[in-house]
């Protein structure tokens, strides 16, 4: 018997798979609504239990399980035990699931699977993979802070900047879990650090070799010189790349922002690392769009452009998008509360943004940060619904409307995925009244 803890997307995977291997399941929804005068008789006879994503190790029935010496795993070691072939990891605090969905394009030319975080459990999969599968996959602080044996062959972080302190209680805790990726590594494997984050700079990794990526500096690895990409590796285990050898040009890549030309180097590297060839890499990283509410480009209505980052839930996420416009802007900010401090957001007081649009559960927090920092152009809406069409009168031609929360989105919607999806609906509401006001006066 296997207990499932959570009964999400991973939760339900997990005892599909599970069913399919011949265990028997029983399912806890919520841990938080267990009596805990059952608990010992709902442990006992247990062969183990997975854990979905979130489920917190303060958990009282995951607590009693380890002092019953009852194996706990998250649904990312119950896939990864299951699966076949290589294994690209990729985590950080932002650009998660562009770097993912961008390495697997790079190498959609092998067996590919994607999976993780970015919304397909890697249990849902992982019994079709085989030898020469590539399974890239995007893990967050919550699934690595649970892994056991979970061994990835490439294992790269994008950056470290404050995160989740709601769950993972101190920073060090964060970080600790995000380390977690290398933790089973051996000597054959690789690790992919940003050189231009502080933390990761130096990071001393004893097993895997290390490459960098650099948007500022030559490295060991992938950086930027005269407008060009390049790859070198100056250890000489990559044949091909003893020297500097160009990959693409800057300006043949659709994506918006120095963050997101970050995440492009950490994909290439892993791409590289993993055999692709050059020719195929550029070709490939110019034909990528980005991700689904990841600064997605929704319509343009009289002008106005409407743009779609729901994925950016915390302040360092969305300042990245703020510093990615190009024209002036109306933001939508606010949503649950992570315990996040936005002070950073209203420092550096973009000119680009024209106005900002406070909703959710922070919307408060928000006004009392911007006051903080003497900023008056702000506005208040009641709904999601509301701070839609307020950003939209807020605008004017050659202008733009970013949805970028720099929250998780708890308090109105399932996750950031429905908030994103509502984003769009709205927008293109809009513009059907818009194209319908526009009929009937012609």
């Amino acid at each position: 018997m296997v207990l499932i803890v959570g009964y999400g997307k991973s939760g339900k995977s997990a005892e599909k798979v599970l069913k399919e291997l011949g265990y028997e399941t029983t399912i806890i929804e919520d841990d938080r609504l267990i009596d805990e005068t059952k608990i010992d008789k709902l442990l006992c006879g247990l062969s183990f239990i997975v854990v979905s994503p979130g489920v917190s190790c303060d958990s009282k029935i995951i607590k009693c399980a380890k002092n019953m010496n009852i194996k706990v795993i998250g649904e990312l070691e119950l896939g990864y035990q299951l699966l076949h072939g290589k294994v690209i990891a990729i985590t950080g605090t932002n650009g998660k699931t562009t770097t993912t969905m961008l390495t697997a394009k790079l190498l959609e030319e092998k067996n590919v699977f994607v999976g993780g975080n970015i919304g397909t459990p890697v249990s849902s999969f992982a019994t079709k993979t085989k030898e020469n599968s590539v399974s890239v996959l995007e893990v967050s602080s919550f699934q690595l802070d649970s892994i056991e044996n979970f061994r990835p062959n490439i294992a790269a972080i994008l950056n470290i900047t404050p995160d989740h302190l709601n769950y993972h209680k101190t920073m060090q805790n964060y970080l600790n879990a995000k380390l977690n990726i290398f933790k089973n590594q051996v000597q054959s494997d690789f690790a992919v650090l940003n050189y231009d984050d502080a933390i990761l700079k130096d990071l001393k990794l004893t097993k895997s070799k290390t490459y960098f990526f650099s948007t500022k500096k030559e490295v060991n690895g992938c950086f930027i010189k005269n407008g060009c990409i390049y790859f070198k590796d100056t250890t000489k285990i990559i044949p091909g790349y003893y020297r500097a050898k160009k990959i693409a040009k800057i300006s043949g890549i659709k994506l918006l922002g120095e963050h997101n030309l970050s995440n492009c180097l950490c994909a290439i590297t892993c791409a590289i690392i993993s055999g692709e060839s050059a020719q195929i890499i550029e070709q490939k990283l110019y034909e990528f769009e980005g991700s689904t509410n990841r600064l997605e480009f929704v319509t343009d209505i009289g002008g106005v452009s409407f743009y779609n980052d729901s994925k950016a839930t915390n302040p360092s996420s969305t300042i990245c998008a703020i510093q990615s416009m190009k024209s002036p802007t109306t933001i939508i900010l606010g949503g649950s509360d992570k315990g996040l401090i936005f002070d950073e957001i209203f420092k550096m007081n973009s000119p680009l943004i024209k106005n900002y649009v406070f909703v959710g559960q922070t919307k408060n927090i928000l006004q009392k940060t911007a006051e903080k920092y003497n900023i008056k152009n702000y506005y208040i809406a009641e709904s999601f619904y509301q701070s839609v069409h307020l950003a939209y009168a807020l605008s004017n031609k050659n202008e733009c409307v970013l949805l970028s929360p720099a929250c998780a989105s708890f308090d109105m919607f399932s996750g950031y995925e429905e908030r994103g999806k509502c984003f769009c609906g709205i927008v293109r509401e809009i513009k059907k009244n818009e194209n319908a006001k526009h009929t009937s006066k012609t």
